[in-house]
């Protein structure tokens, strides 16, 4: 009986229970496990920058509310008290008349910059929701590289226990043993690290997702190829016309022409009413005779009622500075428009781009590159069954392997971040 023939034979078993193991594992979904979407959900809903944003939507709103309130009336009261009997009261109301515009301007600003608030807040949400998607694309990576490492691991210390006896009987040379030692501290080290960088990005989605750092994480699901329903012209058009910060720019440059209109209307005319009654109490320190003959002293109330109209008239001051000022900043977000038209032109041409080319590389892997390493590496366990090969070949096809499908991985998450990267140019979804 060949020796080297059962340890080919107990690592064929072993990989088939390992298989056996790996698809019992996928049909069965891990408990309280969630997916992308619920931890995308949960971010959007917990993220305490995303609620920064919203608070600042609301101090908009009130700031908008506020600016289509009109002056307040104005009351005066005032009085004198002479050294004798005689005083005086007097009842003042001015009523500003916020003449020219006034009120427009303020709520035209304050509306535009309620759109620009509600734009940032959207897409703050949209950056969110691609940096939850990478980070799990980075989880998942990491934790089907650490399954692959797994897989071989527990094949490689099945034959070292096969080979240890083996060499102990004397049936093969000692350095088999030593050498297969060495590769299963290999892979024990390799699934170390693998382990680490899953606990690494489970704390940065925890972060994203408002969840508590020392409590579970399960993340459902596997990396994928994503299926596009829409082409790089349509991808632009929709990116042009519905991204969040494009909306925001456009937002900003109508805030800025809405602050020209509001600064020429601070400029021109405006007029108060007022109205005032007066309540006076005069006399002299002398009598007078009555009607009957009598005297009395002389003293008498008196009753004024007045009205009057203050005119501000714009001949020094015109607000002209401040209007220079608001036509230059109307300007200037214009120019930001067009600039960021041009940066989501290059984001979605690059992102479109950058997923067609994965998307090649992904098919050369699992039709031209898994398939033909995996029938190697069971031609090389055959031959060394046959004693036609040394076990280092065997473990030099091996490592070949764990690079393939370790590329195969980094392959699929290329395919997945370029899926979301399409998502967050275009700002919303690409299917």
């Amino acid at each position: 009986m060949n020796p080297r023939g059962g340890f080919l034979r107990v690592i064929a078993c072993a990989v088939a229970v390992a298989a056996a193991a790996v698809a019992h594992a996928q049909g069965q979904a891990p408990a309280r496990a969630l997916t992308v979407d619920e931890l995308v959900a949960r971010a959007l809903r917990e993220n305490p920058e995303v609620a920064a944003a919203r608070a600042d939507v609301q101090a908009a709103r009130g700031r908008l509310e506020q600016a289509g309130l009109r002056p307040n009336p104005m009351l005066e009261l005032g009085g004198q008290k002479a050294l004798g009997p005689d005083n005086n009261v007097m009842v003042g109301l001015t009523l500003p008349l916020d003449l020219n515009g006034r009120k427009e301007g303020r709520v035209g600003v304050a509306g535009r910059e309620l759109e620009m608030k509600q734009a940032q807040l959207a897409d703050r949400e949209r950056r969110l929701t691609a940096e939850v998607r990478m980070k799990a694309a980075d989880l998942l990576a990491a934790r089907r590289d650490l399954e692959v490492t797994d897989d071989l691991l527990r094949v490689n210390r099945e034959a070292l226990t096969l080979v240890g006896e083996r060499a102990r009987r004397g049936a093969i040379p000692p350095l088999e043993e030593s050498l297969l030692l060495v590769e299963v501290n290999r892979l024990e080290a390799s699934r170390r690290l693998l382990e680490s960088r899953i606990e690494i990005f489970g704390l940065r989605l925890k972060a994203l997702a408002a969840l508590p750092a020392d409590g579970p994480l399960l993340l459902a699901g596997e990396l994928g190829p994503s299926p596009l329903a829409l082409e790089r012209a349509g991808g632009i058009a929709k990116a042009l016309d519905r991204r969040a910060d494009m909306l925001a720019a456009r937002a900003d440059a109508a805030m800025a022409r809405a602050k020209v209109l509001k600064e020429e209307a601070e400029g021109r005319w405006d007029a108060s009413v007022s109205l005032n009654y007066q309540r006076q109490d005069f006399g002299y320190n002398l009598n007078g005779l009555t009607d009957r003959g009598g005297t009395r002293p002389i003293q008498d109330v008196f009753h004024y009622f007045g009205a009057g109209l203050t005119i501000t008239l714009p001949v020094r001051n015109r607000n002209q500075g401040n209007v220079a000022a608001a036509r230059a900043e109307s300007v200037a977000a214009e120019r930001r428009v067009d600039f960021a038209g041009l940066v989501i032109r290059q984001e979605v041409e690059s992102a479109f781009t950058q997923y067609a080319a994965t998307q090649r590389s992904l098919e050369i892997y699992a039709r031209g590159v898994r398939e033909v390493a995996r029938r190697n590496l069971d031609v090389i366990r055959r031959t060394y069954g046959l004693g036609q090969a040394s076990l280092l070949d065997v473990i030099a096809e091996q490592r070949r392997y764990i690079e393939i499908e370790m590329g195969y991985t980094e392959a699929l998450k290329q395919v997945y971040t370029a899926a979301v990267e399409i998502e967050r140019a275009i700002g919303g979804p690409a299917r």
